[in-house]
């Protein structure tokens, strides 16, 4: 007999879609009574109807104590996994098998009676979830101090912003630990101090026995919660196992998917501008332009402007961005001299700046390219114009470590023992 806490067999779920003509739903909606409701089922008969499988044929299991990361691109089922698994929605075929009390957070305030307050709110979730009142009540500050919602505890729900509402509802959930907590989404919500606290609370929660299935298109905050994750592409699981190497199959399926490497690109003259990018090329260490770079070597970015008319307190400047949207470098030609923002005369220019090897880890990079005066004036701007892919291939801890170490840096640093070493 099993002995996951979540069992998925062979679950899939079909949505029909109904498509009518304009004219027809146009006369649907200018009658009324009886001649309504004639038109609406002469509509349905004449429809057009696509079926959309949001789910295809998906199983896994969830052991006790496990974390398991849900990823995939908007519309791959992420959502729809979770809502059966919460028994909000039916499936057409297949089965869920769960063992213990259920808590989710699907969509911001789910459960949540708009017309009540926040503590009657509390109590109607604790409720729900099969907790005695008794337990909930001594719960109760601890939850709203979590939440910081302190003095708005006694304020109809239905005055909260969408922030309070989801770390009113996060709160409960983690505070009144279900033995199977569903998550979609919710640590993109809120400030930087609640996005920690959620995490660490995430994490004691695991620690402690918990079951977690978290649905994240934050692929670092998955790496760092989950030791297993799944990834699903358009109803169908597609991989499921270690999170790093399930991460970096859905890195690298994204990367083919939005049409892999752009590594050079050119642009028309704009003699309009006072300042233009001309061309912007990706190099590996010996100079050829390349849309995928060794880890460990140098990399170099080429940029190519027209100066137009003389011009002063103006900059090149380059932003790296990973594929999740953050910056990772941002750099300028007048980083390192302040004069070279003093004047500069009318011409044709190329510059070129030299990424340390070892700096980026491997992933997907891409490159926004802009020009003007700092802070106060884009002349000319192209963003996400160039992508490429680092990739691992020959560092030291390769060797022996075969997966993807998670972070944003890749350099090897030594390590310097004081007096005798470990090692035999």
């Amino acid at each position: 007999m099993s002995t996951a806490m979540v069992s998925v067999e062979h679950l899939s779920k079909r949505y029909i879609l109904r498509h009518h003509k304009t004219h027809d739903r146009l006369l649907a909606a200018s009658v009324i009574g009886m001649v309504s409701r004639m038109v609406r089922n002469r509509l349905d008969d004449e429809a057009d109807i696509d079926v959309h499988w949001a789910l295809k044929d998906v199983s896994f299991e969830v052991q006790p104590g496990e974390a398991l990361g849900i990823i995939g691109r908007n519309g791959a089922g992420k959502s729809t996994l979770l809502s059966i698994i919460s028994n909000l929605t039916l499936p057409t075929e297949g089965r869920v098998i769960t063992r213990g009390r259920i808590g989710s957070m699907l969509q911001v305030g789910v459960g949540f009676n708009p017309t009540l307050t926040g503590r009657e709110n509390v109590y109607l979730s604790g409720v729900i979830l099969g907790i005695k009142r008794a337990e909930i009540r001594k719960k109760f500050d601890d939850i709203v101090e979590f939440s910081g919602v302190r003095p708005f505890i006694d304020t109809p729900v239905k005055r909260y912003s969408s922030g309070m509402r989801i770390r009113l509802a996060f709160a409960v959930m983690v505070m009144l630990e279900p033995e199977i907590l569903l998550i979609d989404e919710v640590l993109s919500v809120g400030d930087a101090e609640f996005k920690r606290r959620s995490a660490a609370r995430m994490q004691d929660l695991i620690r402690s026995g918990r079951t977690v299935l978290f649905v994240s298109h934050s692929r670092p905050t998955v790496e760092m919660l989950c030791d297993r994750a799944l990834e699903l592409d358009r109803g169908r699981l597609v991989s499921i196992g270690a999170t790093s190497k399930v991460v970096e199959h859905y890195r690298d399926s994204n990367f083919v998917a939005e049409g892999g490497a752009n590594a050079y690109e050119s642009f028309e003259p704009a003699p309009e501008k006072a300042m233009c990018i001309r061309e912007v090329a990706v190099l590996s260490d010996d100079g050829n332009c390349s849309g995928e770079l060794e880890m460990a070597k140098p990399i170099r970015i080429r940029i190519g402007y027209d100066i137009n008319e003389d011009i002063e307190n103006v900059h090149v400047f380059c932003r790296l961005e990973t594929a999740e949207g953050i910056t990772v470098l941002s750099t300028g030609d007048a980083d390192y001299d302040p004069a070279n923002l003093g004047r500069r005369r009318r011409g044709s220019y190329t510059a070129e700046v030299t990424i340390d090897g070892g700096l980026l880890e491997a992933g997907v990079y891409r490159l926004s390219v802009s020009m003007g005066i700092p802070y106060d004036k884009n002349m000319d701007r192209r963003v996400n114009i160039l992508s490429f892919r680092v990739v691992d291939e020959s560092s030291r801890r390769r060797l022996w470590y075969p997966q993807t170490r998670p972070g944003l840096i890749g350099r090897e640093y030594p390590w310097i023992y004081e007096g005798r070493s470990p090692w035999v």
